[in-house]
């Protein structure tokens, strides 16, 4: 998934402790000011698991 943001993948954004793939933290490229990775999914059904 990416950012909907800054356009960078989920996994360089800072994971939250609890592992979830909505809440994650900033991106962790150095020339990015994204500061909260933001998914267009606002919540994940039964569908998408």
């Amino acid at each position: 998934m990416n950012c909907v943001k800054c356009h960078h993948t989920d996994e360089i954004h800072e994971t939250a402790t609890n592992d979830s793939l909505l809440q994650r933290g900033r991106c962790m490229i150095p020339s990015c000011g994204c500061t909260k990775f933001s998914d267009a999914i606002k919540k994940i059904d039964e569908d998408l698991l």
